[in-house]
This record gives structure tokens, C-alpha cells and sequence, in this order.
């Protein structure tokens, strides 16, 4: 009877451990559910906070332009610092203009006559250029069968690099090109290449084609012989963000580029905005006009009318610019006014934070709409 007893009570003991067990793991899931929900209610609370401060931006943007004849960063929408504060949070963020720096799609080539949409070759025409480079590189070697090197990506990409600059037609580099390459050799001679091959690699990611542009550029197959291979975008950028995926460019050379670069989506639009332009980005101004001296941009800026350039008469008049010869095609380059802004928001709410950055595009009739959003931190 005691031994019966005993395996009684142990029996009882496990069903109680048992149940011990499976109310802990119970409880446990009922936790983490909770928690789950919270983070989803909190989420979804901060979008709603964002849309709606995307919503005051755009109509903060409305008015302050609204017959306007020139756009200046006296007017209300280029107020920093904003803060509103919410139930267990706040709201903050700032507007800026996206014609106050340089346009990184600026640097697209025009299409090719004879080309598919877009400047797109078709597969054949891909294979017949790619046979015509192969044939090059021979040539440029001495070779006319193929020889150890063609397994050697490094190699190969210096035969491609000689190959586009032996076959080059003789086009001169765009003013968008040309200035770029200077704003590079003003503001960032620290970087790890030479500005004009940054310059040919940001063209080549944003060609349609597969053919090197000039030598320094990278193609579709520089980017598929890296240890992690990926496709080159060949196609607009939608986000400065992309620079890192250029060949060879590395943290360090996007600290450097990234406050004076922007990039306005499906959009290859050069025109700088005289009086949005800031002193720390005056190399995108003296990159943009030949001949303008760094210290001589700053100059201009800083001495700028606080409610900015009537107009650009009055810019072009200023006294760093007396003496220079400047095209007329790089006089196009620039305005009083503005198209686009981005707004970047951000929503503070209990121990956690959403970011949201919306692209804003002014239409002729002055009215203002949102062309583009991003989650998460700026790009």
C-alpha cells in the first residue's frame, strides 16, 4: 500500500510539474504576443504621426512659395529645428531643397540614337558589342586568341578601361560630367580613385547600356567578378544611398560626397538654386562654374541678400563672377526658384523612433504633391 502511495504522489508531482511548465510557456507566448501588438499599434500610431506631419510640410510648402517669385531659405518652409510635441512623444523634422545641391542623375547620358526605349540595346546588339570589346582587347594586347588573362577579372577590366578609351568617338563630357569632376577636385581630394573615374562610374550605373563610357567607368561585369556579385542599376537612382554600391567607392568616400550630392527621383534635372545653396556645400557652386575659386563661392554665398537674388541678372552680377567667361549652356544650370524638396521626418513615440523622408514636386500651377517616400533613416 505505501509503495502504491508513493508512485501516487510522484505521479501527482509530474502532473503538477507538468502543468507548471505548460502554464510558464503559456504565459511566456501570452507576453511576447502582447509586446508584438504593442510594437504593432505603436507603428502603425507613428505612420499616421508622419503622414501627418508630411501633410503639414506640404502645406507649410503651399504657402510659403505661393506667389513667390523667387524660392530663399528666408521663407518659413526652411525653418530648422521644428519640434512638436505629442502624446508620449514628439514630432520633429526639416525641409529641404533638392535644387540646392547636385543632382547625382544629372550625370545620365542622353539616349543613344538607334537604340531600344531608354537607350536600351537589345541581347543581340549586347552580344555584338561584347564581341567587338573582346576583340579589342586582343587587339590592345597583341593577341588574336584568347590567353590566360581573359580569367583574370583585374586584367580584363583594364582591357575593357583601354579598349573604351581606344574606341572613344571623341565626345566631350557633358556639362553635368564637367561639373561634377570639379566639385569632386575642389571638396573631396581625399577620395580613393581619381574624381573623373568616380565620375565614369557614376555615368556607367546610370546608362542603359553595358559599355564602358570612358576609361576608369565600370560595367555590368565589373560588378558580377566581385566576391559578391550584383547588378549595376542602369537606370536612374532613386536614392543618394546608391553611391555605396559603386565600384570601389568606400565609407570614407561617401562621407565625403554625400552632404553635397542629392538625388531627385526619376528626375535628371541640373538646375542649381542660387539662393537655397548653403556656405558648406559652396563646392557644388564652384564646381558648376568654371573658373570660380572654393573661397570665392563661400564668399558669394555668405554675402548673399538675406531674402536671396531677385533674379539672375543679379547673381551673374556679383562681384566674385566679374571676369569670367560662362557658357551659356552652363548658365542654364541655374535659377532663382525650385521644383523639388524633401522633407525628413522624424517621430519620437515612448522608447521608439520612425523615420519617414518624402520628395515633394511644385507643377506649374504651384501645387504641391508627394512624388516619393522612403522609410526609414535619410538616404
Amino acid at each position: 500500500m505505501r509503495r502504491q502511495s508513493g508512485v501516487a504522489l510522484i505521479a501527482v508531482m509530474m502532473v503538477v510539474a507538468l502543468v507548471v511548465v505548460i502554464a510558464v510557456s503559456m504565459s511566456g507566448r501570452l507576453q511576447l504576443q502582447l509586446q508584438r501588438q504593442l510594437n504593432l499599434m505603436e507603428r502603425q500610431q507613428a505612420l499616421w504621426l508622419a503622414l501627418g506631419a508630411e501633410e503639414f510640410s506640404r502645406q507649410l510648402l503651399k504657402t510659403s512659395i505661393a506667389g513667390k517669385e523667387t524660392v530663399n531659405l528666408s521663407q518659413p518652409w526652411a525653418a530648422e529645428g521644428a519640434t512638436f510635441p505629442v502624446e508620449q512623444g514628439s514630432i520633429s523634422g526639416k525641409i529641404t531643397d533638392l535644387q540646392g545641391c547636385f543632382n547625382l542623375n544629372a550625370l545620365q547620358l542622353p539616349a543613344k540614337n538607334g537604340s531600344g526605349q531608354n537607350g536600351q540595346n537589345s541581347d543581340a546588339e549586347r552580344n555584338r558589342d561584347g564581341e567587338q570589346n573582346r576583340n579589342s582587347e586582343q587587339n590592345a594586347n597583341g593577341e588574336g586568341q584568347n590567353s590566360a588573362a581573359d580569367n583574370n577579372p583585374e586584367q580584363n577590366r583594364n582591357n575593357q578601361q583601354l579598349a573604351a578609351r581606344n574606341n572613344r568617338t571623341g565626345q566631350q563630357a557633358t556639362p553635368a560630367q564637367q561639373a561634377m569632376q570639379r566639385l569632386l577636385e575642389q571638396s573631396a581630394s581625399d577620395l580613393s580613385m581619381p574624381a573623373e573615374y568616380l565620375v565614369a562610374r557614376l555615368t556607367d550605373w546610370l546608362d542603359a547600356d553595358n559599355q564602358l563610357q570612358s576609361a576608369g567607368g565600370a560595367e555590368e561585369n565589373d560588378y558580377a567578378a566581385l566576391e559578391f556579385p550584383y547588378y549595376s542599376a542602369n537606370s536612374l537612382m532613386v536614392s543618394k544611398s546608391e553611391l555605396r554600391q559603386i565600384l570601389d567607392v568606400t565609407p570614407a568616400d561617401y562621407a565625403l560626397v554625400a552632404p553635397l550630392v542629392c538625388v531627385i527621383p526619376q528626375q535628371s534635372l541640373l538646375q542649381l538654386n542660387v539662393n537655397t545653396v548653403t556656405e558648406a556645400q559652396a563646392a557644388v557652386l564652384a564646381g558648376m562654374i568654371p573658373g570660380l575659386a572654393l573661397d570665392d563661392a563661400q564668399s558669394l554665398i555668405s554675402g548673399r541678400p538675406e531674402k536671396g537674388f531677385d533674379s539672375l541678372d543679379q547673381f551673374w552680377a556679383s562681384s566674385q563672377l566679374s571676369g569670367l567667361a560662362i557658357p551659356d549652356d552652363v548658365k542654364t544650370m541655374f535659377s532663382v526658384k525650385s521644383r523639388f524638396f524633401q522633407a525628413e521626418l522624424t517621430v519620437q513615440l515612448a522608447d521608439s523612433s520612425f523615420k519617414l523622408t518624402s520628395v515633394f514636386k511644385v507643377d506649374d500651377n504651384q501645387a504641391v504633391q508627394v512624388v516619393a517616400r522612403r522609410f526609414g533613416g535619410p538616404g
